[in-house]
């Protein structure tokens, strides 16, 4: 593992990324990517009282499937790395308790998964694990609560709000493989834009293409 120039992380011995899994809610399935979902759900809340819970559930259950189709036993399995976007990471922590995997919380707004893929495989690259799980999850429903106002109030969407996926998708990362190869890791740096508008994430995630 070398560090290339300020922020980039190139990797001796690239762990790969041996199988995948996604659930999403029932906006995502109506676009063009929906084939490649393994499963869409016909209702946001599938079956739970709160959008919490429902979030819960589709990561706990996005993860299980990532397990099963990956055929790697779960006491094969030496860390997870996950998060969403609530406060204390609950939908992970809840979702995941069950696992009984060694739990690393992340937080990054929209770049949890990213990040938890390159915390994993620098977990794996240094010798200390040879596969991680790594999950992330959000919620329409859940967020707008969280970052903006509670759905039963009825407020006024503004033209530049942004609308959250409701989904999870996981992976698991392994020390060998046929590839998938992660080969680097380029974490960014925090850029204060000054956006007020707490409704335009377009704008406040505009440097992140840059």
């Amino acid at each position: 593992m070398n560090k290339l120039g300020k922020q980039t992380i190139k990797f001796d011995n690239p762990p790969t990324i041996s199988q995948t899994a996604s659930i999403v809610g029932p906006k995502e399935a109506q676009g063009p990517m929906a084939k490649y979902f393994d499963q869409c759900l016909e209702d946001e809340f599938w079956g739970e009282k709160t959008w919490e819970k429902a979030e819960s559930k589709i990561i706990k259950e996005t993860t299980n499937m990532v397990i099963a189709k990956s055929g790697i036993a779960s006491n094969e399995i030496d860390f997870c790395f996950a998060g969403d976007l609530l406060n204390q990471c609950i939908s992970s922590s809840f979702g995941l308790r069950e696992i009984n995997i060694p739990f690393f919380g992340v937080f990054g707004a929209c770049s949890t998964f990213v990040e938890s893929m390159c915390l994993g495989s620098i977990c794996i690259e240094s010798g200390c694990a040879k596969n991680v799980i790594c999950a992330t999850s959000s919620h329409f429903c859940s967020a707008e609560k969280q970052f903006r106002f509670p759905l039963e109030l009825g407020n006024q969407r503004p033209p530049t709000s942004q609308w959250t996926v409701t989904g999870s998708g996981a992976v698991i990362l392994s020390a060998s493989g046929q590839g998938p190869f992660i080969t680097h890791a380029t974490p960014g740096k925090i850029v204060d834009m000054g956006i007020k508008d707490a409704n335009n994430m377009r704008c406040c995630n505009g440097p992140c293409s840059l």
